[in-house]
């Protein structure tokens, strides 16, 4: 082998090696660990969690949605079936239409937690609790113990969160 053979050699595989480093740190690791420190800090800006709780036990649906609209949710298709997990991006509209029912006020006043009442999942049904972090403060919105108005843009537009997840399925 000639000093030129060796030479291509060793270009071509310091390219590729490179190449492949490059591809690692720069796509691979955020597949496998997305949670840096900059989708921390968004997800501390802004982010709603929901979740089902009540008769439905082990297999209640739940999402969450991201600053950038997308989500993850998880359901079971059918009753003993393992759980599904979907992952996507809300339609634009569902997105503006939940950030502009959202407020400080509105938060704080629909967080605020009630003596005991009588719940839907005491008595063989469903209620949703949405976990809210909105501007660097959390708020826990429950239809069974905080003072959720269930007629109101902010209620309405959580519940449109979930007539799309239903479409997903």
């Amino acid at each position: 082998m000639e000093r030129q053979d060796v030479i291509s050699i060793l270009v071509t595989f310091g390219v590729g090696f490179l190449g492949g480093a490059y591809l690692y740190v720069g796509h691979f690791t955020k597949l496998y660990g997305p949670d840096s420190v900059a989708t921390q800090e968004a997800t501390q800006e802004f982010s709603i969690t929901g979740e089902a709780y009540g008769s439905c036990g082990d297999v209640c649906p739940a999402f969450q949605l991201q600053k950038d609209g997308t989500y993850r949710y998880r359901y079971s298709p059918q009753v003993g079936e393992p759980a599904v997990v979907r992952e996507g991006t809300l339609p634009l509209d569902i997105q503006r239409t939940v950030k502009r029912a959202l407020g400080t006020d509105v938060l704080e006043a629909e967080s605020e937690t009630l003596d005991a009442v009588v719940c839907n999942s005491t008595s063989g049904g469903l209620d949703i609790r949405y976990r809210i972090s909105y501007e660097g403060n959390q708020y826990e919105i429950d239809s069974c113990g905080t003072a959720v108005n269930d007629g109101g843009e902010l209620w309405s537009s959580l519940n449109e969160i979930w007539g799309y997840l239903q479409t997903v399925r």
